[in-house]
């Protein structure tokens, strides 16, 4: 008998098995898919629906068990009270924005504690916070003669941080990336007093001033975190090759190195979005009504209906249509960074 033969016959029931094995893997997965999509597809269906559809239900299929309007689509739109479209636009500046100041300042911080070596002096370091503190202090107390007192005591601060002489113990990178990372350990709430009283002493509030920055000052250890793996710990070789060619850092940065990591730093450009599309606690107490975003504002709907149970049944479809605009972006993003993301790995940046 043919040896090739054997193996091929001594290998068909493990094939078989593989195959049954992948069927019901296939099959949970694809139940589980159902699972966690179900009430995504419920609030679309819902969105669709009128009264009647709500209060005799539940109706599961369009055209089958129930007619589909655009009732409340139009009157989600149009309603003037609710003022849907200008929250949706203020949730798409304050997002963009943040998310664009987010990755700049994170891939910067991120290629200059990789690509250069730093020993800050602890003490001069101490010095320019209380130098920092103080010229907040300055900038919001309303005497005048107290202002002038805390400035002057912020310029000795500086003063006396740059001509401290080089000695002691330093701060070198790792404890400054540690630094960076570990702000994110801080829970938000206990920042958003703090917050509120700068954006109201310099008559910030709702704005998008202080959305943008705190957004902006939250996700920055996240994005950090994530441009790691992408930028490196180590200068690339195109990089090196450049800088023996006399180009600037500058240069290196902006017509080298970020074209290598385009894709991937996209894809993170995208979760960022994700994280402040979808943020609460800061739209919550910075912002009221000029500049409220899409997540308050569904809230605020939502406790409103819990306070009228058993009754106005028709705004439950208009609420799901609400919920949709603000799911949307959200998908599209994640969406995009799974392509990114198995486009970079596929190509084994």
């Amino acid at each position: 008998m043919n040896p090739q033969y054997s193996r091929n016959v001594a290998t068909l029931p493990l094939q078989k098995r593989a195959g049954w094995v992948n069927v019901v893997i296939y099959a949970v997965l694809g139940f589980w898919s159902l699972v966690c999509l179900f009430p995504l597809y419920w609030v679309v269906v819902t969105s669709f629906k009128g009264e009647p559809e709500i209060i005799e239900g539940p109706f599961y299929l369009p055209f089958v068990d129930f007619t589909p309007n655009l009732k409340s689509w139009v009157a989600t739109l149009t309603y003037s009270n609710d003022h849907l479209v200008s929250r949706f636009y203020n949730s798409t500046i304050v997002a963009i924005c943040s998310t664009l100041l987010t990755v700049s300042f994170g891939g910067m911080a991120v290629y200059g504690l990789t690509r250069f070596r730093y020993d800050v002096r602890w003490k001069r370091l101490v010095l320019f916070f209380l130098a920092a503190i103080f010229a907040g202090i300055a900038f919001v107390v309303p005497t005048v003669w107290v202002q002038f007192l805390f400035a002057l005591v912020t310029a000795l601060l500086l003063f006396s941080a740059v001509m401290l002489r080089q000695t002691g113990l330093t701060i070198g990178n790792e404890v400054i990336l540690f630094a960076l990372l570990a702000t994110r350990i801080l829970p938000p709430i206990v920042v958003v007093l703090p917050l509120y009283m700068m954006g109201f002493y310099t008559h910030t509030l709702d704005t998008h001033v202080p959305l943008i920055f705190s957004y902006t000052a939250s996700n920055l250890p996240v994005a950090i975190w994530l441009l790691l793996p992408v930028f490196g710990k180590f200068a690339t070789s195109q990089e090196e090759a450049a800088q023996l060619d006399g180009a600037s850092r500058i240069s290196i940065f902006l017509t080298i190195f970020l074209p290598m990591v385009a894709a991937s730093t996209a894809a993170v450009g995208l979760l960022i979005f994700v994280l402040c599309w979808n943020e609460y606690l800061f739209a919550a107490y910075l912002a009221s009504d000029s500049v409220s975003t899409m997540p308050p504002w569904v809230i605020g709907q939502m406790s409103i209906k819990e306070a009228q149970v058993g009754g106005d049944s028709q705004e439950w479809p208009q609420l799901s249509a609400a919920m949709i605009f603000m799911v949307v972006p959200v998908l599209a993003c994640a969406g995009f960074a799974q392509r990114y993301l198995s486009g970079v790995v596929s190509k084994g940046q």
